[in-house]
């Protein structure tokens, strides 16, 4: 049973075509913690996140997030509405609004969605902007800012709807060496701040420091799972022992 807004994966199952992307997966998140889905692309960690938020159907299984119940059969649009508000989505192409500033995309969703008043949705979108480091950038558009702005714009709009948590689809990876590091700084900060966060990533430094738990996935499935110092340290499996040796030398 998930905790007021923690979520559980029980079994689901996910194809495309012939191919089985997401092979009975079952995993349980608590309120609060930070967890890293590692592993080699096209293991089914993007898919995972996209079945979470209710973007992708599932063909078997339930997802549980909070109170509220995802299944193949669901058909609940407020059901999905319901998980969004909880659980905000971050994606690595930003998805920003090319023609609004970046106080306006993240007015955008409380103005729209929660009908919150201009001058309220204002005062909010400066606050977190300033919360992510951008004070001084509230009103340059998109293409005035770095990726790594763009990127903590985009954290700012996520949570403009006071989500519970955030979900965040290797949000770094199109990122040169040092904007990553603003990125990261931020996700650290909300880490303490008490956001579930989880996190697709192939920053395994990162993650090694921040997650709490960190599941490697391979083939569609769980091959390891535990806290992040074991699993990335002295991995048990020989898969997670070769990527991880791919992707540290």
């Amino acid at each position: 049973m998930a905790a007021v807004n923690g979520i559980v994966l029980e079994n689901v199952t996910k194809r495309y075509g012939g191919r089985m992307v997401l092979d009975g997966i079952s995993m349980t998140i608590s309120p609060g913690e930070t967890v890293a889905l590692v592993g080699p692309s096209g293991g089914g960690k993007s898919t995972l996140l996209r079945c979470i938020n209710g973007l992708c159907p599932f063909d078997s299984g339930a997802i549980r997030v909070g109170q509220h119940r995802l299944t193949p059969a669901n058909g609940n649009p407020a059901a999905t509405a319901a998980v969004r508000r909880l659980y905000g989505m971050i994606f690595q192409d930003f998805q920003l609004f090319p023609h609004m500033t970046a106080l306006q995309n993240v007015m955008e969703a409380p103005r729209q969605v929660l009908r919150m008043p201009v001058d309220a949705c204002r005062r909010s979108a400066a606050e977190l902007l300033e919360r992510v480091g951008l004070a001084e950038r509230l009103h340059d558009y998109p293409r005035q800012l770095s990726g790594g702005q763009r990127q903590r714009v985009a954290i700012a709009r996520a949570l403009a709807m006071s989500p519970s948590g955030l979900l965040c689809d290797e949000i770094t990876s199109a990122l040169d060496p040092e904007l990553k590091s603003e990125v990261l700084s931020a996700l650290g900060e909300l880490k303490r701040a008490g956001l579930t966060l989880i996190l697709v990533t192939h920053e395994i430094h990162f993650a090694r420091r921040a997650a709490d738990r960190v599941f490697f996935l391979a083939d569609g499935q769980i091959v390891e799972q535990g806290p992040a110092s074991e699993v990335l340290q002295a991995p048990q499996t020989p898969r997670a022992q070769q990527f991880l040796r791919q992707v540290l030398e």
